[in-house]
């Protein structure tokens, strides 16, 4: 049962990234999660998902210190949905709980720190000399960093707890230092 519901999770996470944290603005092993409960993720003008094979930009350590927990080593996964389309994530589980997620973009036009300054929801704060551009946003399903690299987009929600600002700088100066150039 436990397995079940991290597949579930993962899928519900995929698409609660895509659908609301990106309209706000904008070497692990595979897990394949066939159907989802959750609508096909809707496409986002100017920027490509899935860019990258493997997402988990952060190790379990660094991981472990954004959400104050012990957790295992982190799992690109891929969702393969009912309308023939698939989406992937980095997904991090502590115990059997999945505890984050971490989801890296291209940007067609402009730059990704342009999608960082374009989210202009509630609950959005800056966090000002990180990268290319940095705010964290409160969403639904958990504080979400969305990091502006020189040529992507990441995004880390994290689910259940809320890193500070000290935790979230040092995530994306760790993601942003395994980013391809």
């Amino acid at each position: 049962m436990a397995g079940y519901r991290r597949c579930v999770w993962r899928a519900r996470a995929c698409w609660v990234v895509m659908a609301l944290v990106l309209p706000l603005a904008g070497a692990g092993c595979t897990t394949v999660v066939a159907g989802s409960a959750a609508p096909a993720a809707p496409r986002i003008d100017g920027l490509d998902a899935d860019v990258l094979a493997d997402e988990c930009l952060l190790t379990a350590a660094e991981f472990g210190e954004l959400v104050d927990l012990p957790v295992q080593p982190p799992e690109q996964g891929a969702v393969d949905r009912g309308d023939g389309s698939r989406s992937a994530a980095c997904v991090v589980v502590a115990g059997a709980e999945p505890v984050a997620l971490v989801n890296v973009y291209g940007v067609r036009a402009g730059a990704p720190a342009d999608y960082v300054r374009a989210a202009g929801a509630a609950g959005r704060r800056e966090l000002p000399g990180v990268g290319a551009g940095a705010a964290v946003i409160g969403t639904a399903a958990g504080p979400t960093l969305q990091l502006a690299g020189e040529r992507y987009l990441v995004t880390i929600l994290v689910s259940g707890s809320v890193p500070s600002d000290e935790e979230w700088r040092a995530a994306a100066e760790a993601a942003l230092s395994r980013l391809p150039v």
